[in-house]
């Protein structure tokens, strides 16, 4: 991993605006890629975030030098993703978007397979979660026999991937050990439960100075899709024949010996093809890549 990848926003921006490092510009690209997809994805979908995504792209290609501080950066870029986000008709309330990263299969039909692996309350507490209809403080009285509120969410959200992982080989880079309750408003935002839009605009920018949190968004995406469609739904009763009993409160899912065989999905470049402007070496990000998977 490059040593720039891991540098503050603030700090890639200065030493390309100021110092033309081409390589600080092409690191702050890939930054703003990552975030772009995972915003769009959570809210519009796989699929049908394309378009907004490549759009809000080359608007920040065009712009970007119209910039001239990090602390307007977050501000500016965000504003004309959010643009996009709300011509495309604003966030959608789910469905089963096959991509690459399921190799083409039904994200629902590899949910349910899945829900065999989690006990019946992990996967109710799922469906109720990620169910805009179901009243927050139901989801949190659920909870609260598994730990509670959000940890049970995050749990069962960390033992279905890990399920998808093992019983279904869905490469996902971000599989760790134990849920991160630093990440606790997580399930809201990819529940589309967040009460406000000043809340959701909150969270996404908060994300753009984490991209562990961009890659786990963008890559669980089409599942949270599917489970915010109803692929949990109704599973409870046939997944408790075959699954122990909750314990008062869940351990962390122990965590997999060696991570080193593990294929690791990358995200989509959308923002490349790095090119010298005003004679200084500045950089702009241009150009279009590949979307992680197509149907």
């Amino acid at each position: 991993m490059s040593e720039l990848s891991t540098k503050p926003i603030d700090f890639l921006f200065n030493r390309w605006r100021t110092q033309g490092d081409g390589a600080a510009g092409q690191a702050m690209a890939q930054r703003f890629s990552d975030w772009y997809y995972a915003v769009t994805t959570c809210r519009l979908g796989d699929a049908h975030g394309r378009g907004p995504l490549q759009r809000a792209c080359v608007r920040f290609q065009q712009g970007i030098l119209s910039v001239t501080t990090p602390a307007e950066l977050t501000e500016w870029s965000h504003g004309l993703l959010m643009e996009e986000v709300r011509m495309a008709g604003g966030r959608i309330a789910g469905g089963d978007f096959p991509n690459q990263l399921t190799g083409g299969r039904s994200p629902s039909e590899l949910l349910k397979q899945a829900a065999g692996k989690l006990t019946p309350e992990q996967v109710g507490l799922l469906a109720m979660a990620y169910d805009p209809e179901v009243e927050q403080e139901a989801v949190i009285t659920a909870a609260e026999a598994l730990g509670g509120y959000p940890f049970a969410v995050l749990d069962a959200r960390l033992a279905a991937k890990r399920a998808l992982n093992e019983g279904a080989g869905i490469a996902f880079s971000e599989l760790a050990d134990a849920p991160n309750l630093d990440r606790g408003p997580l399930p809201l935002y990819e529940a589309g439960r967040m009460q406000k839009e000043a809340e959701e605009a909150s969270f996404e920018k908060w994300m753009l100075t984490d991209m562990s949190l961009c890659k786990d968004i963008a890559e669980f995406g089409v599942f949270a899709q599917a489970i915010r469609a109803g692929a949990l739904r109704g599973l409870k009763a046939k997944s408790s024949a075959s699954a122990p009993a909750a314990q008062p409160r869940l351990a962390p899912a122990a965590a997999e010996a060696d991570g080193a065989g593990r294929s690791r999905a990358a995200l989509p470049l959308v923002l490349a093809g790095l090119v010298g402007l005003l004679g200084l070496g500045l950089l702009v990000a241009a150009g279009v890549w590949f979307f992680l998977g197509r149907g």
